[in-house]
């Protein structure tokens, strides 16, 4: 019998004596050897730097907390951040809109990476931070600028590498992403505690800026948003989960591919309907992005949580039988989470 094998007997025995009177101490987070970072769900946020600006269409009508709050007292694994530059080579700027919609919680790049760091640091057993960062210059722009280049330092400077999850570990002697992911799968959540994961988000020029003459990603700070025949693309959004998007998603997850979808897009909150929110989790995405991390008191009664309160559960799709969601969250420090 293998390692894992022993693993998954001794986890079964462990769950046969919960509540046995005479059981020794139950091993806090005994799957971590066995799960794997794709495995688990998880509550994510839209813009998650946003104020919103007291005008301008109803997608603009949300407001984030800080993003150590919403990591401390929302349960939020997965941010996204939208970031501007210049030619000057000044630092990146996190906004939405700039003059029309720019107030945020967290004004430069640096300054929201450090407080997912700071957090981190202090509550090091918690599952995989995922980081998306969306360029909003144009592809043209940021070549022009080296701001591609320079996003990379910014990363590394502010998250080293020993504090993420970075193409390169999951690569490791293979080929490609895809090779690596087919083949070895992602890391284990024993490898995943306490780290920081960083995506580009772009499908577009941007994206393909980022990974050309490197589609390995060899020595860059950030996996690259991709479809399934890109041989980085091991990562990608599909925000409705309705329907086709459903089967895309569920295909996706199968094929040990990480997805975010979205659990609200412009109607749903106002509208109090909640139909869009559970597709999302049943759908095997392992990120489920909102607006509304929170109860707040417009829309009223709607907002986003895992099923059964936590940061994070088992996966419905993906994770194996034995995952039980009391293993996964680490401390925060409340009875909730």
């Amino acid at each position: 019998m293998n390692t894992c094998a022993r693993r998954l007997v001794l986890i079964a025995l462990i769950v046969a004596c919960v509540g046995c009177e005479d059981s020794a101490p139950i091993e806090r987070h005994p799957l971590d050897d066995v799960l794997r970072i794709n495995q688990l769900q998880f509550k994510g946020t839209h813009n998650s730097y946003h104020i919103a600006p007291g005008h301008g269409p109803i997608d603009w009508r949300y407001t984030h907390a800080p993003l150590d709050t919403q990591l401390g007292q929302q349960g939020v694994r997965q941010f996204e951040l939208d970031v501007y530059t210049d030619e000057d080579g000044g630092p990146f700027i996190v906004q939405h809109v700039p003059t029309l919609d720019e107030e945020t919680t967290c004004n430069l790049l640096t300054d929201c990476l450090r407080l997912i760091a700071v957090w981190s640091t202090a509550h090091p057993d918690h599952v995989p931070i995922w980081v998306w960062i969306e360029p909003k210059n144009t592809a043209e722009q940021l070549v022009a600028w080296k701001a591609l280049e320079r996003l990379d330092k910014t990363i590394v400077t502010s998250l080293p590498d020993d504090r993420r999850i970075t193409p390169d570990q999951v690569r490791g002697a293979h080929t490609n992403l895809q090779d690596a992911i087919a083949a070895d799968g992602w890391p284990t959540l024993a490898v995943g505690r306490g780290k920081v994961v960083v995506v580009l988000l772009d499908s577009g020029g941007v994206r393909d800026a980022y990974v050309a003459n490197n589609p390995a990603l060899k020595g860059r700070a950030m996996f690259a948003e991709g479809k399934a025949d890109s041989p980085w693309g091991v990562i990608a959004k599909i925000d409705g989960p309705k329907g086709d998007g459903k089967t895309k998603i569920q295909e996706a997850v199968a094929a040990r591919r990480i997805i975010r979808t979205r659990a609200d897009s412009t109607k749903e909150p106002w509208a109090g309907d909640t139909s869009r929110r559970q597709a999302a989790f049943d759908s095997g995405a392992q990120m489920v992005s909102t607006d509304f991390p929170a109860p707040v008191k417009a829309p009223a009664g709607y907002w986003v949580e895992v099923p059964g309160g936590d940061p994070v559960r088992c996966n419905p799709v993906t994770a194996p039988a034995v995952c039980d969601d009391r293993w996964l969250a680490g401390t925060l420090g409340n009875s909730k989470r």
